[in-house]
């Protein structure tokens, strides 16, 4: 649409939403991204891209409205080799405000009557040399929704053994008579997370509602957790199939009878069709997906069935009781009943949130101070809660913000015990789109300091001389509070005096300085070179394999597969085309006790291949055939493979064992107890840097090591796989050793240094590390 001529809907917006037919004006012609220059007409032109970033509305202290945003190149019809370039867009008046309010992350915009200035942020985010302007007087933005994916029922009906659909017959809930088992739909107005009954059984309770307008209990009964419907959230869209109805104390219940099957879809109209669901084997046919839509069209009118609005950190009231999406950054165990999880969703709570006196040894992991909030957890949750690992995104339910006693002003996170309104914690789905909200939100929190930095420039670009002397105050004053307030601090107890570097370098080895200086350059000059993998045992450092070498690994290791025997697990094969009579083989490893799968292991695949089968599968273990035993790969390749993680192990210090019977004793999964199983010494990731220091008295090369995710509160292994934690890491240096800038310009940092020497060390050389040193807050 965004693509085709005759716009005929609009009025006097300045933000068009187009619908059904409309089209954008025939006379403009569409410039590409990365076409643009300043001296390239823009005149009767429009750029097209999908919305990757929008930040939050500012005002000017003039009052004028202005948003900033990052736009895409939209380009479907462009090869696959082709650049996709983003680049900076900036908003300014109603149109910002129309902006923020009509349009989504995700979204596609064409933009016309834009003007283009220098981006002063374009050695930093690696975007468009320029940025497009757009005021309210002279711009238009046309905004085609993001919709959802077009459903193939080829690809969802997932059943091989018919060769037709099945026709199943659905009953409206008004229609249903005690003794029939029946096929349904239903909306869910209620939900418990499944418990334990008093027998083998898990019972999970339910309460839909239809079109008929009829609500019905349901009952699931099952000893299987996976065979209970993933329920996420009230609004959620169910379809049952062989249930019973039966009467109790007057009304109809639905209760599970002989072939049970669920499916769960999310209950918003746009979302994706893509069911939540146990099932190997199920049909969902083009009439499935009518029936869908039209209760999704029918459940978003039911405003007294269901929650108008999502209830936030930033919109909580004391008293309340919420459901709260969000991601845990920090768990600690308080006792045996309870249970500490620090959370935060991207917003800031409007009362100060009550915090939970720790010990540093007692929290696992790391929270983000001015956003998290502490939350308590008790009882029946509390095993749940201990399972939890920091990065995880959640769904708390029947969550109580409560005044603290003693202060009212505090606001105090309880998660209490019993399943009482549904009350209870679950984990979101990778393909949730409350998680992909969340996740855009959270992305935009850690770029808030990117947009602090850009609006000097953003200012000096865009507001009259006028404008600009209303603004100078406020900003010199921000620029005076980061001369006199240091962009690092110190986390040490100890009291050591300020020292100067000329006197450090003449005191002798070992001691503890603090000291005052500039960050005058670091090496590696790329980031991303400065995390190496480290053995704790032998204490040596390696560079990280490149992924050029991994995968010619695993091409060596295209060999016959080897079967399992079928006593501790079982083998799936395949035949891949591409190559000649090559097979791959899937071991699949199921627990001793409970019979679940917990591991793969995966014979005679490439290195793509087991990328794909690590975003279905949570551990894989790449194996290869030796001396007719199955053993791991050269540990110059990864031992074990969760999606983005990799995990490495020593050459020197592990002792491989072949892959046997006795994986199928170990229930937990994770790297420590992996690599204990196979005989591995795992590796850890670590950030490896030198920081150039110089106060004008001397100068001296330290080393940021131990102390260095402390430095940049940021995991070394997430960093090698993390974007925005890349990003964050980046700005803070660029932050704190601003490129192109003189001594004299450099901002002053404070440091806690040790001075050491090398037991080896014939030559008395004195070495330095930096120690309990953080980037402040603010960077």
């Amino acid at each position: 649409i965004l693509d085709s001529p005759d716009y005929c809907a609009g009025g006097n917006m300045p933000v068009h939403v187009l619908q059904g037919e409309a089209r954008i004006p025939s006379h403009l012609q569409r410039a590409f991204i990365k076409d643009l220059s300043p001296t390239a007409q823009c005149t009767d032109k429009y750029v097209k891209g999908d919305v990757i970033l929008k930040y939050p509305l500012n005002v000017f202290p003039r009052g004028e409205d202005v948003l900033k945003a990052v736009i895409q190149d939209h380009a479907p019809q462009l090869p696959p080799s082709s650049e996709a370039t983003a680049i900076n867009v900036f908003l300014f008046g109603k149109l910002a405000k129309d902006f923020s309010d009509r349009v989504n992350q995700g979204d596609t915009v064409a933009v016309t009557g834009f003007s283009l200035g220098t981006s002063a942020t374009a050695h930093r985010d690696k975007r468009h040399r320029w940025q497009l302007e757009l005021e309210e007087s002279k711009a238009t933005v046309y905004v085609c929704p993001r919709t959802a994916p077009s459903v193939d029922t080829a690809q969802i009906s997932h059943s091989t053994d018919n060769p037709k659909p099945k026709k199943y017959t659905y009953v409206p809930l008004s229609a249903l008579k005690h003794g029939d088992v029946v096929n349904v739909y239903g909306v869910v107005t209620f939900f418990k997370q499944p418990f334990k009954t008093k027998g083998t059984d898990y019972c999970s309770t339910l309460t839909i509602a239809d079109e008929s307008c009829e609500r019905v209990g349901c009952s699931i009964f099952s000893d299987n957790l996976a065979a209970h419907p993933k329920i996420y959230k009230v609004g959620d869209i169910v379809r049952f199939h062989r249930v019973k109805a039966q009467e109790f104390n007057g009304k109809l219940t639905l209760v599970t009878s002989l072939g049970f099957a669920a499916l769960v879809f999310d209950g918003r109209v746009g979302s994706p069709v893509t069911p939540w669901t146990s099932s190997k084997s199920y049909w969902f046919t083009e009439e499935d997906q009518r029936t869908l839509e039209k209760l999704r069209q029918w459940a978003a009118t039911q405003t007294t069935l269901l929650p108008s609005t999502k209830v936030t950190l930033s919109t909580v009231e004391p008293k309340m009781y919420f459901d709260l999406t969000c991601q845990l950054l920090a768990t600690a165990q308080m006792d045996r009943a309870c249970v500490l999880l620090k959370v935060w969703d991207g917003t800031k709570c409007p009362r100060a949130a009550v915090r939970v006196p720790l010990g540093e040894d007692a929290l696992d992991g790391k929270a983000v101070a001015s956003f998290a909030v502490d939350v308590l957890v008790y009882d029946n949750h509390v095993e749940v809660a201990k399972t939890l690992k920091p990065g995880t995104y959640l769904r708390l339910y029947n969550l109580h913000a409560k005044e603290q006693t003693s202060d009212e002003h505090h606001l105090g996170f309880h998660l209490h015990g019993g399943t009482s309104y549904g009350r209870g914690i679950k984990v979101l789905p990778e393909d949730s789109r409350d998680l992909q909200e969340l996740k855009q939100t959270l992305d935009s929190v850690y770029s808030e300091a990117e947009q602090y930095m850009d609006d000097y420039s953003l200012l000096a670009a865009c507001c009259t001389p006028k404008d600009l002397s209303l603004t100078e105050g406020s900003l010199n004053a921000d620029v005076a509070d980061y001369q006199q307030h240091p962009l690092t601090a110190l986390t040490c107890g100890h009291l050591a005096r300020e020292t100067s570097l000329l006197d450090v370098r003449r005191s002798t080895a070992p001691r503890t300085f603090h000291v005052r200086a500039k960050l005058k350059s670091y090496r590696p000059d790329m980031l991303y070179q400065s995390v190496k993998l480290y053995c704790a045992k032998c204490k040596t450092l390696q560079e990280v394999p490149d992924e050029e070498s991994v995968a010619s690994l695993f091409e060596g290791a295209l060999d016959r597969p080897l079967l399992l025997d079928d006593s501790w697990g079982e083998t799936v094969l395949w035949e891949d085309r591409s190559y000649l009579e090559r097979k791959v083989a899937v071991h699949f490893v199921n627990a001793l006790e409970t019979h679940e799968h917990v591991l793969t292991l995966v014979q005679g695949a490439t290195l793509e291949e087991v990328r794909r089968l690590s975003a279905q599968f949570k551990s894989i273990v790449p194996v290869k055939s030796s001396d007719g035993q199955m053993t791991l790969l050269d540990l110059s390749a990864p031992f074990l493979i969760q999606e983005k993680k990799w995990h490495y192990g020593c050459k020197h210090c592990s002792h491989v064992k072949p892959c046997g019977s006795h994986l199928e004793q170990q229930v937990v999964w994770e790297a420590d107890s992996a690599a204990k199983a196979l005989g591995v010494e795992p590796l850890q990731y670590v950030v490896l840097m030198s920081f150039e220091l110089d106060d004008g008295t001397a100068s001296l090369d330290a080393l940021l090591w131990e102390g260095a995710e402390k430095f940049f509160q940021a995991l070394a292994d997430e960093a090698v796989v993390n974007r925005a934690m890349q990003e964050k890491m980046q700005l803070t240096i660029d932050t704190l050793c601003p490129p192109g800038r003189s001594l004299d310009e450099l901002p002053w940092l404070e440091f806690c240094l040790n001075s050491y020497t090398t037991e080896d060390g014939e030559d008395g050389r004195v070495y330095y590390q930096i120690f309990d040193t953080v980037s402040a807050e603010k960077v």
